[in-house]
């Protein structure tokens, strides 16, 4: 449990092109996250159901009781970041003279708030009254957060006739506000007043429970009830054909990373950063404490609590809900055989996300701050990575199946599915971890207006075949004797093929923008024509063993290229990652990477022994077409990558033309090299069945 030392930010040694390795948690890179982390959890809950029939009616009745007892720590910067140096070479230096760049921990601020920073100067205010007094020690790492949860449900299945069944019912769920078994330890980022919610920001403040306007880390919602309808009909009374229905509400608690985070808030924890320029001059020496210079002594009596990172769960924040609906129709064809068409929505409300609500230069736009510098909405603090509810999302599918049992007393047995579905949505993950989103933006790309980002998803595919044919050897070879059961007999053979169109990705242009969240999308001069890549264009350049440049070229059908770059400048900032944003910004997710098939295959034999023992054996084989399917490498989707990066406020006119390379690269999604995902694999198994 010592602090980790390095030596800058991707220092390597120059002849093995390998990072420096030095003593320490983290040994060749800085990081938040360290020991204690996790936690057992206790559950206590309480159920109890009846069940009741009379006549036609199946009723059921319930209740639920629980009590989640979330015992979790999280040591973030538990071991101190030492930084020897801005850059290899000063790293290097330092590390002869055992000097830091800087020394960055976790403390406990005993209840100071953070000063605010004049963007300006970039010089912090108010210091007299956010000044730590030193010796410092670590904050409390560990809580013992509770949830009072209870559910409540009627239901009731009713046979009108003998072709139709109804089913409706209604559950009520209660999900309760998390707390910690010492509310003092809970601490969260409040609204203050004003007429908009970006005053509101900036009148807000972090306080802990007890001093909060609504002694809540945020309010309970109540109304939370969830309709269930659905019917099956038989239509003609022989069993052959079938229309089912249904239409449902349902609940779901916010978990986890999205509420535990608030650990991290002042005024019981903070991160501080100690560089020589903080005490005069005086070097901050390699230490292996994770105090260090916190510990006081010398000329270091106290110091200030700068701007820190909000975890900051909305007070109102709503919970998540999903409504959805189907309807299908079976049709029995033949002997053995069903062919089913179905319709599947659902409709996302109050989702979970994650977005900034503290961006350098809000201030200037929203709240009318002066020119010369990007003041944020809040100064006393850096990002404000509001946990709410503004998530919303569409799906439609529909799908085909047919499926046939033993056909003509062959051993063949067929399932075939066809989806045709379309997913949107303006936020597709709660922390947008995928590949695209990750790169370039923290939730929306506007954060006071979610529905600039409404588009396809990220998940969205419209089209996906599945084939999964099974033969086993016919009845027949079971009655013969001897040789003939034995070799003939006991064999089956399974497939799973799989063929799917092609996911959307982003591209960006990050030429102006000065917060690294809300990167915004691309902005051609005209308009674009192409957006689906269909295969590896023919003569396309190679980028490496399994990487490729989908460029222009001559006859190529399949090549596309980006027109010429036009990115927007804010006229009154020079910023391009606040907005207004153009018309003819390309939308989220416009643009659809190609398609990927794989055919797995397995074949076994079964060896009788007894009559309750066989042997086995079997041979799997993973990707037998031994194809490498090509996917989009969305970190490169940037303009800004190809670009002559101009500074904010430079005349337009001035940018560069572009024309962008899009790189991809075969094997898997999120594998650089693309030759360990996605290869042919095949594996020998034998087992005993008893």
């Amino acid at each position: 449990n010592v602090p980790t030392l390095f030596v800058a930010s991707g220092a390597e040694d120059p002849h093995t092109s390998k990072p420096f390795q030095l003593p320490g948690f983290y040994d060749t890179s800085p990081a938040n996250g360290g020991l204690p982390f996790g936690g057992p959890q206790n559950t206590i809950q309480y159920n109890q159901d009846l069940n009741l029939t009379k006549g036609r009616h199946n009723l059921q009745f319930g209740g639920q009781i629980l009590y989640i007892q979330e015992n979790a720590a999280y040591g973030a910067y538990a071991q101190a970041n030492e930084q020897l140096g801005n850059n290899q070479p000063t790293g290097l230096q330092n590390l002869l003279t055992g000097h830091l760049f800087q020394f960055q921990a976790a403390v406990n601020p005993k209840g100071t708030t953070p000063c605010a920073r004049d963007p300006y100067t970039g010089l912090l205010v108010d210091t007299s009254t956010c000044q730590i007094t030193l010796p410092a020690t670590q904050p409390q790492f560990a809580r013992s957060d509770r949830f009072h949860d209870w559910a409540g449900y009627g239901q009731d299945q009713w046979k009108v006739t003998p072709s139709l069944t109804l089913n409706y019912g209604v559950r009520y769920e209660y999900f309760g506000v998390q707390h910690n078994n010492n509310q003092n330890l809970d601490s969260n980022f409040y609204y203050g007043s004003g007429s908009s919610l970006q005053e509101r920001v900036r009148n807000g403040s972090v306080l802990t429970v007890p001093n909060s306007p609504i002694k809540e880390l945020w309010k309970p919602q109540y109304g939370t009830v969830s309709p269930r309808l659905g019917f099956a009909y038989d239509v003609f009374g022989n069993g052959k054909t079938s229309v089912r229905g249904g239409y449902g509400i349902s609940y779901e608690r916010n978990f986890g990373n999205v509420t535990f985070n608030l650990i991290q808030n002042p005024p019981n924890y903070a991160v501080i950063v100690i560089k020589p320029s903080t005490q005069n001059g005086v070097p901050v020496p390699v230490t292996n404490s994770n105090v260090g210079p916190l510990a006081g002594g010398g000329n270091l009596t106290s110091v200030a609590l700068p701007p820190t990172s909000l975890r900051h769960v909305d007070q109102n924040i709503r919970t998540a809900q999903t409504q959805f609906h189907s309807l299908s129709i079976d049709q029995q064809v033949g002997r053995g055989s069903v062919l089913e068409l179905t319709y599947n929505g659902a409709r996302g409300i109050h989702l979970y996300d994650i977005k900034n609500y503290n961006i350098p230069g809000m201030g200037n736009l929203y709240l009318g701050d002066p020119a010369g510098a990007l003041s944020p909405l809040n100064p006393h603090f850096s990002n404000d990575n509001n946990r709410g509810s503004n998530g919303d999302s569409y799906y439609n599918a529909l799908n085909v199946q047919f499926t046939t049992q033993d056909i003509r007393h062959s051993g063949l047995s067929l399932v075939a599915n066809y989806t045709y579905a379309h997913a949107l949505d303006d936020l597709s993950t709660t922390f947008s971890e995928t590949a695209g989103s990750s790169a370039f933006t923290l939730g929306y790309t506007d954060p006071f207006n979610p529905a600039l980002d409404h588009g396809n998803s990220d998940f969205d595919i419209t089209h996906r075949f599945v084939l999964a044919p099974i033969y086993r050897t016919p009845y027949f070879f079971k009655d013969k004797g001897g040789y003939v059961k034995q070799l003939l007999g006991g064999y089956e053979v399974t497939g799973i093929y799989t063929l799917r169109s092609g996911t959307p990705f982003n591209f960006y242009d990050s030429t102006n923008d000065s917060s690294g969240y809300g990167v915004p999308r691309y902005n051609p001069s005209s308009a674009v024509t192409k957006h689906t890549f269909k295969s590896i264009p023919s003569g396309a350049s190679s980028g490496g063993a399994n990487k490729y440049t989908l460029t222009s070229g001559s006859g190529n059908a399949n090549a596309y290229t980006l027109p010429v770059d036009n990115p927007f400048v804010n006229p009154d900032l020079g910023i391009s990652d606040l907005g207004p944003y153009p018309t003819t910004m390309v939308g989220r997710n416009s643009f659809r990477g190609p398609g990927a098939y794989n055919l797995n295959v397995s074949l076994s034999k079964t060896f009788p022994i007894h009559e309750r023992l066989n042997f086995e054996l079997r041979a799997e084989g993973f990707d037998v077409t031994n194809h490498h399917n090509l996917y989009i490498q969305e970190t490169q989707l940037d303009a800004a990558n190809y670009n002559n990066i101009p500074v904010p406020n430079t005349d337009p006119q001035q940018f560069t033309n572009i024309n962008p390379q899009i790189i991809a690269s075969k094997g898997g999604v999120g594998n650089n090299g693309g030759a360990n995902d996605e290869r042919r694999f095949l594996q020998f198994a034998g087992k005993i069945n008893f």
